[in-house]
């Protein structure tokens, strides 16, 4: 089902609490706060979105103080989760698109902070946002988003509220991606990859699952830390030709300046990690990928990592005490590239 598909199971993905049973803020299908009267009208009278000419700044998304009563992001009648700027002069609100335009929605399901925003890797048209591709064609971007999906169903069975940055096929850019989370006050942001292209053969240990965290925060290295192990039993009991570079492990990785190489990791706020789990471009790991099975395995990891990290002081494993550089290049702005096409809002 598309972007434009009006299916309620998408909302149920993004906010989790309020399609089960936790103890949680209930987020039901109202309309925006009764001071916008144009908020009120059906879904059938949304505006469509009005892209500026110019994208706008992430970065000058406002605060939660600055909201006032309005939420910090909304689920659009299309299953898009946006930012929300402020009210709209035509009445409902101006939210920020994935591609860091403006537009004006006159409803949205309110979405009021998150505990947990995981984040699909990659996603559009194109090569690029397909990422890596397994020997058959099959996308990192496609499994990415499946095992997201997934572990945001567990996570909400266990009572967490989770926010995922992207829901569909379609371009996220990665600050419009920091910025949703850090904009939600969330406790972490994971996102999820499968890695390319494939290593040289490393040490015979078993997968080659690699977590970058933030260098300086203690909070990223816990969680990967976490993740790591966590990742690293899930994909063990299954039977591949592992491939591993020689430092794998829960590492930083730093670009010329010094700084956090990924912009994940760079321009977030809130505590970060990003996870490859194996790598999709080495074929017998690919069988495994393409599995119900590992899909399942991948996200409940996911959902175990970030629930050790809210409920216990454990540290993990799996850390390499030398970051990995890369001084050929800053690892992209993570700004919104030239021709990003946002999804349906309506």
């Amino acid at each position: 089902m598309g972007v434009n598909g009006r299916v309620p199971l998408i909302a149920c993905v993004l906010l989790l609490s309020a399609c089960g049973g936790a103890e949680r803020p209930v987020l039901t299908n109202q309309g925006l706060p009764e001071d916008e009267p144009e908020a009120e009208e059906s879904t059938e009278e949304v505006l469509s979105a009005t892209p500026t000419d110019e994208p706008a700044d992430p970065s000058g998304l406002p605060s939660l103080d600055d909201l006032g009563d309005l939420p910090p992001a909304v689920v659009s009648p299309s299953g898009v989760i946006v930012a929300v700027v402020g009210p709209s002069p035509s009445g409902g609100l101006t939210v920020q698109t994935p591609c860091g335009n403006e537009a004006s929605l006159a409803w949205g399901q309110p979405v009021i902070g998150a505990d947990i925003v995981l984040d699909p890797g990659h996603g559009g048209p194109g090569d690029e946002n397909e990422g890596a591709k397994g020997p058959s064609g099959e996308t990192e971007a496609e499994l990415n988003l499946d095992v997201a999906r997934r572990a945001a169903v567990l996570l909400g069975g266990l009572g967490y509220e989770v926010v995922l940055t992207r829901t569909d096929d379609y371009e996220v850019p990665i600050s419009t991606r920091t910025a949703l989370a850090d904009q939600l006050d969330a406790t972490a942001l994971v996102s999820i990859h499968h890695n390319a292209p494939t290593p040289d053969p490393g040490p015979d240990n078993g997968p080659g699952s690699e977590v970058y965290v933030q260098a300086a925060s203690d909070e990223s290295r816990r969680l990967g830390g976490l993740m790591y192990e966590e990742a690293l039993a899930a994909l063990s009991v299954f039977d591949a030709d592992w491939a591993s570079r020689d430092d794998a492990g829960v590492l930083s990785v730093l670009n010329s300046d010094g700084e956090d190489y990924y912009a994940i990791n760079r321009l977030a706020e809130t505590p970060a990690v990003l996870v490859e789990f194996a790598y999709i471009s080495n074929p017998t790991e690919a069988l495994v990928l393409g599995t119900d099975e590992y899909r399942q395995s991948a996200a409940q990891s996911v959902a175990d990592a970030v629930d050790r990290f809210a409920t216990t002081t454990d540290d993990g494993s799996g850390f390499v005490d030398n970051p990995r550089l890369i001084p050929s290049s800053p690892g992209g702005s993570g700004s919104p590239p030239e021709g990003c096409v946002d999804p349906d809002l309506e």
